[in-house]
């Protein structure tokens, strides 16, 4: 990337926009307040000058009301006495002077140097141009290129003809000048601060965003053959941390889904590959004209279609277990579901059928699914048995191995509703328990028996959709009990086997006696016979 492209990417990236945006408010935010500070230090010194200047002409008149010193407070004689009496109390300070005047007299001014000028022909002329009589008439002025404020009062004394000013000036200009320095010093100050925060902020936010910057790589390295990259989540609880990972497990619930998407292309053209030649090998090996190898060759077809349908269905099913409405849950009667399982299997095939319990109670799950998933376990169970050998189906409660209790649970309850298929036949060797559950797997006993060797993978989905697994009890020439373990989302918590609705609906198929606990071996016997 060269350089204009990086300042351009830098320019649109959100990192520069945040601090962008920030520096601007926080800009904006320091001009106000230094505007509104020293407007209002302006018009403080503004105020304070105003009033500063009314003193002298007050403390004037103040000095005229007693009168002279040392004479019994007898009244002065000319305003030239006045104006000496209150110069000698002392001059004005600071950026204050002083001016007394007597139209067709005397200039009387302090002893003391005075910061302004005021004994000028120009200025003497000025004040006796603005004076108002009986009033003290305030002007802004220059004098010797200085801007000075005056304060021109009137004087007179009761009586007498003479005419007076009493003129104070004070050097507001200085004054302005020092504030409005101290406004670009804080002007300076600011643009250093947003200086000092720029960079801060720069920072501060690329430790802040670069979990979006790894996000952005991480898309753009994000492609089809790989989506194995994952965003690096700071160990902090914003919403940038939330965001890297919300985008992990995005990248994870998309590489499952091609990982499904994979297999179920992988195990479709490898399991669709065998039909397909034999179906191939059967059409050309056709006589056309011979009606007996018409037929003959017509029902096989029929068979290898219908082994590759069920296949087919298979497969959707797994590549559909991974979704969000792969299950559609709802409350169950518990025994209701075991008796309508129980008339569904019992055709599978002649065994010795038996509902082993029936615990009562209501459970949450998909009732198509699961009895799908239990049928399928019926459905092994007779492929490993004989006629002789017994099926059992039954389901207990179990507390929760965590002992938390499932979304939706009764107050109180931390209920697994444990449904089992038991059989009495060949049994699956230890080293096989594993596999079996793998697609396409098979146990070493399974020589000879139809089947794709995607039943128990089905099996296994359900239950891990229902947020349970399943669990294998067997031992070879001893039978096999599989166990499916559902989240009961609710259940009873006496744990009693029901005897009410669900054994008389069980009546109208086999008719069974409770003899024990639900442990999955013998339980019931048939009413007459033997177990």
């Amino acid at each position: 990337m060269n350089p204009s492209s990086a300042l351009g990417a830098e320019i649109h990236s959100v990192r520069f926009r945040v601090l962008a945006t920030l520096l601007v408010f926080m800009a904006v935010g320091l001009f106000v307040s230094g505007a509104f500070t020293h407007a209002a230090q302006l018009k403080t010194l503004n105020d304070y000058v105003n009033t500063e200047l009314q003193v002298p002409s007050k403390n004037l008149d103040a000095l005229a009301q007693r009168g002279r010193p040392n004479s019994g407070g007898a009244g002065y004689t000319s305003l030239e006495e006045l104006f000496t009496t209150y110069l000698r109390g002392g001059s004005p300070g600071g950026y204050e002077s002083v001016m007394t005047l007597v139209r067709g007299g005397n200039i009387i001014l302090p002893i003391e140097q005075q910061r302004t000028n005021l004994g000028s022909r120009e200025v003497i002329q000025r004040v006796w141009d603005w004076r108002v009589a009986g009033q003290t008439v305030l002007r802004d002025t220059q004098i010797d290129g200085r801007q000075v404020r005056l304060a021109i009062t009137s004087v007179s004394l009761e009586g007498r003809p003479d005419q007076g000013l009493l003129v104070v000036s004070n050097e507001i200009g200085v004054q302005r000048a020092e504030i409005i320095q101290s406004m670009w010093i804080y002007g300076l100050a600011s643009l250093a601060t947003l200086a000092l925060a720029g960079v801060v902020g720069y920072l501060v936010t690329g430790r802040l965003l670069s979990p979006i910057r790894r996000l952005r790589e991480a898309t753009q390295s994000t492609t089809f053959e790989d989506l194995t990259k994952r965003v690096e989540v700071p160990a902090s609880t914003d919403d940038v941390a939330q965001l890297a990972m919300n985008f992990n497990h995005m990248l994870e619930r998309l590489e499952s889904g091609f990982e499904n998407q994979g297999r179920f292309v992988h195990d479709a053209s490898h399991e669709l590959r065998t039909p397909m030649t034999i179906i191939r090998g059967y059409l050309e090996l056709l006589r056309a004209g011979d009606p007996a190898d018409v037929d003959q060759t017509r029902v096989l077809l029929l068979d290898e279609l219908d082994r590759m349908q069920e296949l087919v269905d298979d497969l959707l099913i797994l590549a559909r277990s991974g979704r969000p409405d792969f299950i559609s849950p709802d409350w169950i009667e518990t025994d209701d579901f075991l008796v309508g399982v129980m008339n569904r299997v019992k055709v599978l095939g002649e065994r010795r059928w038996q509902l082993d319990a029936t615990p009562g109670g209501l459970f949450r799950a998909d009732r198509r699914r699961l009895t799908q998933a239990v049928e399928q376990l019926a459905a092994n169970a007779v492929k490993h048995t004989s006629e002789a050998d017994r099926i059992s189906v039954g389901a207990a409660w179990a507390e929760n191995d965590d002992g938390d209790t499932p979304p939706g649970a009764r107050p109180g309850l931390a209920k697994n509703l444990e449904i089992w298929v038991a059989d009495t036949g060949t049994g699956i060797p230890a080293e096989d328990h594993e596999r079996i559950f793998e697609r396409f797997g098979k146990g070493r006993n399974s020589a000879g028996t139809e089947g794709s060797g995607l039943g128990l993978s089905i099996v296994k989905a359900i239950a891990e959709a229902h947020g349970g697994r399943v669990r294998l009890e067997s031992e070879e020439g001893q039978g096999s009990r599989f166990v499916l373990i559902i989240p009961s989302g609710g259940g009873d918590s006496s744990g009693e086997e029901s005897t009410g609705e669900a054994d008389s609906a069980a009546d109208d198929v086999v008719h069974l006696q409770v003899r024990g606990p639900s442990s999955g071996t013998e339980i019931l016997t048939q009413a007459g016979g033997t177990p």
